[in-house]
């Protein structure tokens, strides 16, 4: 018993059969494969099941061993044993208001994504320093990918009913939330439009995690599309007024960024506005189809210089050397940063 104890704490200690403990602290380092290793059986049972395997069904787990990894991990997931768990069930909504100095907005206590931030004031707070410093009363924002309406409520605060203030978000819990802040606010120059912004009129497939959310296209197996979970998507060329200005564009989508601003380009050459966009080059290929370098060479094809947001609420200034923008990504070491781009005539 005890060598068999001690055998498993030696698999935990290693990412493959003969691997060791770097693979934990460096795993992007190590080569992702297709067939079943002993390690992958073992996260199975600690991220899945919840427990550690025992010995007596082990010698029938590890029998897997080679197998292909998806027809493994299937396994796991529709057993009784994670089913019994509810870790797919929904938390039930526990929804608060958070009184922050300029506004109160309404938020979900189980949303570990954004909504306990903005309970504790101090949701991206860089982001919101540049929101205060481009913007002055009766300007006009649009808010891709709104999530719960902290940056449109901020926004409004700050245009006042001079203003107005477009929010766009495909969500539909997200979106009750933002008209819920609109009215508690008083907000009459906030105008929502629940759908995702994209290239083109259509529908896109929404995957969720708490309050935020990634757009993706269909799914070709017809199974697949009745279970997923439909939204539309929409140009903004196609709904804005043609006659409308848009001073600060703010664009979070978690990969689809270019994608939705391809269906704002007339927006864009008409208005011209400072963009404040997130960047994550590790989602763009798999939502937007291109690369990071890609995604920031577009905006010199829009004649747009980028600086990156900083900690604290400062910026550093890039130009159009993209290299140096990936260089400064890769150092921060965090899953994405937060780009300003400006016109090249235009500077803070």
């Amino acid at each position: 018993m005890n060598r068999l104890k001690g055998r498993f704490k030696k698999i935990f200690a290693s990412s493959r059969p003969g691997g060791d403990s770097s693979a934990i602290v460096e795993p992007w380092l190590h080569p992702y494969h297709e067939t079943t290793s002993i390690a992958d059986i073992l996260s199975c049972f600690r991220l899945l099941l919840g427990r550690n395997p025992n010995v007596e069904e082990w010698t029938g787990h590890r029998m897997q061993v080679g197998d292909p990894l998806k027809q493994v991990v299937k396994g796991y997931l529709t057993s009784l044993e994670f089913a019994r768990r509810e870790l797919t069930k929904e938390m039930p909504a526990e929804i608060r208001v958070a009184e922050l100095p300029e506004f109160k907005i309404y938020f979900d206590l189980n949303d570990s994504a954004v909504g306990k931030f903005v309970r504790d004031n101090n949701y991206e707070p860089e982001v919101a320093a540049v929101f205060r410093n481009l913007l002055r009363p009766g300007m006009s924002v649009l808010d891709i990918g709104a999530n719960i309406g902290y940056f449109t409520m901020l926004s409004a605060s700050i245009v006042g009913p001079s203003g107005h203030v477009f929010a766009v978000e495909p969500n539909h819990q997200n979106v009750k939330l933002i008209e819920a802040s609109r009215r508690l606010n008083r907000f009459q120059q906030i105008t929502v439009a629940p759908f995702a912004a994209a290239s083109e009129v259509g529908i896109l497939s929404l995957t969720t995690s708490h309050s935020t959310g990634t757009t993706s296209l269909l799914p070709d197996e017809i199974s697949a599309l009745l279970k997923a979970r439909i939204v539309p998507c929409a140009a903004i060329d196609t709904l804005m007024p043609p006659d409308q200005r848009i001073d600060l564009i703010k664009i979070d989508v978690d990969g689809a960024e270019y994608r939705a601003m391809q269906g704002c380009r007339s927006l864009i050459e008409r208005s011209r506005p400072a963009i404040i966009s997130e960047f994550a080059p590790g989602l763009l290929p798999g939502i937007s189809g291109i690369d990071g370098k890609q995604y920031l060479s577009w905006f010199g094809t829009q004649g747009y210089e980028v600086s990156v947001i900083l900690p604290d609420g400062s910026v550093t200034p890039f130009g159009q050397n993209w290299d140096g923008v990936i260089q400064a990504y890769k150092e921060r070491g965090v899953d994405h940063i937060d780009l300003l781009a400006l016109p090249q005539s235009v500077r803070l």
